[in-house]
């Protein structure tokens, strides 16, 4: 009778996360679980027949941003998440690639040059389209925090910011093939 259990499905799981349209970089090794976070700012419409009531609430502005712990030491994904950075590599010995990330400290950087396109992917067995999260413009920030000692792996931790597109879209649950309505 096991097929007739009343479960509940709770998702539960690590995920991996592309960032980029073309050619993805996928980040696939975290420590700590990748976060997506949204918010929603809004503003209480008060008359002063009914003092500090709220009569209505109307949406300010929303934002979001994932979260990738990432722990794996590859040079190249990491500089695809630092913006206003440069990478080199030296390959006269293939068998010893030499790599290095320059990073700049200009003010006035504009962030959205480095927008792409990032997609959270749940890696449990039972994970479809359904459960991917999209952040259509998302802009890298990496804050590099290492400790060189043999109790802590060295993590990398990576914040997509999410901005909205000329639409106004700032995310997307679930499958991106599927079309909404326009209103």
């Amino acid at each position: 009778m096991a097929g007739n259990l009343n479960v509940i499905d709770v998702p539960l799981g690590p995920a991996t996360a592309e960032y980029g349209t073309t050619t993805p970089t996928i980040y696939n090794v975290t420590k700590g679980g990748v976060n997506f976070k949204a918010n929603t700012t809004k503003k209480d419409v008060t008359i002063d027949q009914f003092g500090d009531t709220p009569v209505k609430s109307v949406i300010k502005g929303r934002t979001c941003q994932a979260t990738i712990p990432m722990a794996e030491s590859d040079l190249k994904k990491l500089f695809v998440a630092i913006p206003n950075a440069k990478y080199a590599e030296d390959a006269t010995d293939p068998a010893a690639i030499k790599k290095r990330i320059d990073v700049y400290a200009n003010a006035g950087y504009n962030l959205m040059q480095d927008a792409d396109k990032l997609v959270i992917k749940p890696t449990s067995d039972d994970t479809t389209a359904n459960d991917y999260v999209t952040i259509p413009n998302a802009v890298p920030l990496t804050d590099v925090d290492w400790t060189y000692d043999a109790d802590n792996e060295r993590v990398a931790l990576v914040t997509f910011v999410g901005y909205p597109d000329s639409e106004g879209l700032l995310y997307t649950l679930g499958d991106e093939s599927v079309t909404v309505p326009v209103s």
